[in-house]
């Protein structure tokens, strides 16, 4: 047989069989390759029927959770009726709440102006009351002096003479008691006038003994 590559550069020759040389090292490594591959593909397989049962429980997970979803589905609808069949009431409520929130508003008003009124009156009471104080004491301070010059009076003026009493003295018709046992009372009985708004009584003579008055 005639050899072919004699008629061929030699140049040639060796390009040829180096990619030659090149295609044997990527086949070469193509069944490496290969191998692994089949390697893994058979480790695959010895996973697949554990795979196959997690994917059949995984299923089931998901055929529950469907079913949940529904229930729930199902409940929200319900829900959503029900808010929908309460939502006059609500409106209604919510009307009736302003309303009242205004009715008070109003309320809060008058009492806030009611209180600025009274707080004007307490003043003026306060001030009315001072002034009364100061009236009542001074009344009281004449009152006094009035009746210390009453009390002066009485013990400087003589005793009018009765049928129960001689010239000098007073005397007790009951017990016959005279001086020192016979003392001077008003007579709440008898209102002779008054001073500001304090009465003036009469006088009564009381014996201390007896307890007679005259």
């Amino acid at each position: 047989m005639k050899d072919l590559t004699e008629s061929l550069d030699d140049k040639i020759v060796k390009g040829l069989q180096h990619k030659i040389e090149e295609y044997e090292a990527e086949i070469y490594d193509l069944k490496v390759t290969l191998t692994k591959k089949d390697e893994e593909i058979k480790k695959l397989e010895e996973k697949f029927p554990n795979l196959t049962s997690e994917l059949e429980q995984e299923k089931s997970k998901i055929s529950d959770l469907n079913s949940q979803l529904k229930e729930l589905t199902t409940l929200n609808d319900n829900l959503t009726n029900e808010v929908n069949n309460l939502k006059p009431q609500i409106e209604d409520l919510s009307k009736k709440n302003e309303e009242l929130n205004n009715s008070l508003s109003e309320k809060d008003s008058k009492i806030e102006e009611f209180t600025r009124s009274l707080s004007e009156k307490d003043s003026k009471i306060d001030e009315l009351t001072k002034l009364l104080s100061e009236k009542e004491t001074l009344f009281e301070e004449q009152k006094s002096k009035l009746d210390k010059i009453e009390e002066e009076l009485t013990e400087l003026k003589p005793a009018a003479p009765t049928e129960y009493s001689s010239e000098d003295r007073l005397i007790c018709k009951n017990c016959g008691a005279v001086g020192k046992d016979i003392k001077t009372e008003e007579d709440k009985s008898r209102v002779l006038g008054y001073i500001g708004h304090s009465p003036m009584y009469a006088k009564i003579n009381v014996c201390k003994k007896c307890g007679h008055k005259f």
